[in-house]
C-alpha cells in the first residue's frame, strides 16, 4: 500500500464521509418514496372517498388535506394533486385552499417518524415487508412497500446521523455552517444570518422537490450534531416556502383558477413564514428564549434535538394554519387581484395530466369524460333526427353545426386514447389495468354513435322528398323507437355516473324492445307494402333507418354493459 501524507489522509478520510453521508441520505429518500409508494397502492383507492369531503367546507378541505397527505407522505404531491382538481373543474378555489392548509399539517408526519430514535425496527422492517412484497395481493403488497420503505428511511437515517457526527468533529466544515449560524448573539437570533438559513432551506427544497426529505435531512444534522436548534428551525422555515415551487410549476399549464390555488400555498407558505419570524424577537417573561422557541421548547420538554425540530415543524404548520383559517375568503380574494380573469370563460381539462399520478382518480375522470362524449354523441344523432320531426329555424340552425360536433367527439376519443396510454405507463393494480381496454372499447362506441349521424341525415333527405315520403304510421313507429333510443341513452348516462343493478336492467330491458320493435315494425312495413298502403321507395329508407337506430342502440349497449365492469375494476 503506497504510502499517503496526514493531509492526503484526511482528504481521503473527508471524501469517504462525504461518499457515506450521500449513501445514506440516498437511501434516506428511496426509503421515503418506496413508503410513500406502498401507502397510495394501498390506501390509494380509498382516496377518492376521502376527496368526497372536498365540497363540504374550508374545515373539512383542512382535514381531507390533512389525511391524503399523511397518506402519501408529500405535500407537494398534494398540493399538486390540488392544482389538477382545480384544473379539471372538480374544486373551487377556497375548496382547494382549505385543502393545502390541511396538507401543511399532513406533512409535519414524516418530520414526527423520523425524529424517533428506533434502529432496532430496521432490520425487521426490512426482512417482514420483502416477504410481503411476493404475496399475490396488491394491497397487501402496497403495505410491503410501505413497511420496507419505513426500514430504509431509518437506514438512511443511521447512515446521515453517524457520519454527520464525525463531521462535526471537523473544523473546517463547521465553520461552513457557522457562515448562517442563528443562535442568539446577546439573546437575540441575528437577522442576516437568519435570512440567509432560510434562504438554505428554500434552494435546497426546490433541488430536492420535496419538503419533507429536506426536514428529514435537517434533523439528522441536527441529530449529527451540525446544527443548532434556532438554525434548524429557520432552515425548516425556508424548506416551507421552498416546496409551493411544485405547485406553481404544475400550475404553469393549467387555468386561471389553479393558478390561483397554487398562489394560494405560495402566499400561505410565505405569509406563515413571516408571520413565525416576527416572533423570533418577542419574548415573555424571563425567559431567554423567542415565543416561538419557548412554546417549542415546553411542549418538546426534555427531548432529543430532532423532537425539538419535529415538534418546531408540528408547531408553525399548526399555529399559522389556525391563525390563517378565518382569512381564507380574503386569501381567495388576493389571489384573484394578483392572477385577475383575462379570458371570458375558464377551461377546465377533464383529462388532468397532474392527475395520472393517482390511477384510480384518472379512470374516474376518464369515465366522466366518456359520459360526456357519449351525451354529445346523442345530440348529434337526435339533431339530425329532429330535422325530420321539427325541421324548424332552430333546429336547422343547430344541424348546420353537426360536422363540428362530430369533429369535437373525434377530439375527444383522441383524447381519452392518449390519456388512458400514458396511464398504462403508470403502475396499475390488476383491475386498474383491466379497466383501461374497457374504456377505450366504450369510447370507440361512442365515437360510432356520432359517426352514424351522417347516414341518418341522408336518410332523412330523401324521406323529405314526395318521392319517398313516408306514411303517418310509419312515421309514428320511427318516433316512438327514437324515444326508447334516447331513454336507453339517457339510462346509460345514469350508469356511468353511478351504476345501479335497476338501472342496467332497466338498459337492457330497452334494447330488447328497440330489437323487438324494429322486427315488427319491419314486418308492418311488409304488410303496408303488399296492401298499397306504402311507397316501395320510402320502404328502403325506413328499413334503413330501423337499421340505423339498431346499431345506435347496440353501441349504446355496449358501453352500458361494460359500464358495470368499470364499476368493479376502478371502485
Amino acid at each position: 500500500m503506497p504510502f499517503l501524507s496526514g493531509t492526503a489522509r484526511k482528504e481521503e478520510c473527508m471524501t469517504s464521509l462525504l461518499i457515506n453521508v450521500f449513501g445514506g441520505l440516498a437511501i434516506f429518500i428511496f426509503g421515503m418514496k418506496l413508503m410513500s409508494d406502498g401507502l397510495h397502492k394501498a390506501a390509494g383507492e380509498r382516496m377518492r372517498a376521502i376527496l368526497r369531503f372536498f365540497s363540504a367546507n374550508r374545515f373539512m378541505g383542512v382535514l381531507s388535506g390533512t389525511v391524503v397527505t399523511s397518506i402519501i407522505q408529500s405535500s407537494s404531491a398534494t398540493t399538486v394533486m390540488v392544482v389538477g382538481f382545480v384544473n379539471a373543474g372538480l374544486l373551487n378555489l377556497l375548496q382547494a385552499i382549505g385543502i393545502i392548509f390541511g396538507a401543511n399539517i399532513g406533512t409535519t408526519v414524516t418530520a414526527q417518524l423520523v425524529a424517533f430514535d428506533i434502529g432496532w425496527v430496521i432490520m425487521p422492517s426490512i426482512i417482514v415487508g420483502l416477504l410481503l412484497i411476493f404475496l399475490d395481493n396488491q394491497a397487501v403488497q402496497g403495505w410491503g412497500d410501505t413497511i420496507i420503505g419505513f426500514g430504509f428511511l431509518f437506514l438512511g437515517m443511521t447512515f446521515m446521523s453517524n457520519e454527520l457526527k464525525v463531521l462535526s468533529q471537523n473544523e473546517a466544515f463547521m465553520n461552513a455552517f457557522r457562515t448562517f449560524d442563528c443562535a442568539p448573539v446577546n439573546g437575540w437570533i441575528p437577522p442576516a444570518a437568519l435570512l440567509g438559513a432560510i434562504g438554505i432551506g428554500l434552494i435546497a427544497t426546490m433541488i430536492i422537490q420535496s419538503s419533507s426529505a429536506c426536514t428529514g435531512i435537517i434533523i439528522a444534522m441536527g441529530a449529527g450534531g451540525l446544527l443548532n436548534f434556532y438554525t434548524a428551525v429557520a432552515l425548516v422555515m425556508g424548506s416551507n416556502i421552498g416546496t409551493t415551487v411544485t405547485a406553481q410549476l404544475a400550475a404553469i399549464p393549467a387555468n386561471r383558477i389553479a393558478k390561483q390555488a397554487a398562489m394560494a400555498h405560495t402566499l400561505f407558505n410565505v405569509g406563515g413564514v413571516l408571520l413565525a419570524v416576527s416572533t423570533f424577537w418577542i419574548k415573555i417573561g424571563n425567559t431567554d428564549a423567542p415565543i416561538f422557541f419557548s412554546l417549542v421548547n415546553y411542549i418538546s420538554g426534555g427531548s432529543d434535538l430532532p423532537r425539538h425540530i419535529a415538534n418546531a415543524h408540528t408547531v408553525f404548520n399548526v399555529c399559522t394554519t389556525l391563525i390563517l383559517l378565518p382569512f381564507v375568503p380574503f386569501l381567495a380574494k388576493l389571489c384573484e387581484k394578483i392572477i385577475p380573469q383575462t379570458e371570458k370563460k375558464v377551461k377546465y381539462q377533464r383529462l388532468e395530466p397532474n392527475l395520472l399520478a393517482t390511477p384510480a382518480i384518472a379512470l374516474s375522470l376518464t369515465t366522466t369524460t366518456l359520459r360526456k362524449m357519449l351525451k354529445k354523441a346523442w345530440k348529434m344523432v337526435d339533431c339530425a333526427w329532429n330535422t325530420y320531426e321539427e325541421d324548424d329555424e332552430k333546429t336547422q340552425e343547430k344541424a348546420q353545426k353537426l360536422e363540428r360536433r362530430e369533429q369535437r367527439v373525434d377530439e375527444l376519443q383522441q383524447e381519452i386514447t392518449d390519456y388512458l396510454s400514458m396511464l398504462m405507463q403508470k403502475e396499475l393494480s390488476p383491475g386498474q389495468a383491466a379497466a383501461i381496454p374497457v374504456l377505450i372499447h366504450c369510447t370507440n362506441d361512442a365515437e360510432r354513435i356520432g359517426d352514424h349521424t351522417e347516414t341518418i341525415l341522408e336518410l332523412i333527405s330523401h324521406l323529405k322528398t314526395d318521392v319517398a315520403r313516408l306514411s303517418d304510421s310509419a312515421r309514428r313507429e320511427l318516433a316512438g323507437l327514437h324515444e326508447i333510443l334516447r331513454r336507453q341513452v339517457e339510462c346509460t348516462l345514469l350508469l356511468l355516473e353511478k351504476n345501479s343493478p335497476a338501472d342496467h336492467a332497466l338498459a337492457k330491458d330497452l334494447e330488447q324492445q328497440i330489437k323487438a320493435l324494429a322486427g315488427e315494425y319491419e314486418a308492418n312495413h311488409l304488410k303496408r307494402l303488399a296492401e298499397g298502403a306504402c311507397n316501395p321507395v320510402s320502404g328502403i329508407f325506413f328499413i334503413e333507418m330501423l337499421a340505423e337506430f339498431q346499431k345506435v342502440s347496440r353501441h349504446v349497449a355496449n358501453i352500458a354493459e361494460r359500464s358495470g365492469t368499470l364499476e368493479k375494476l376502478i371502485a
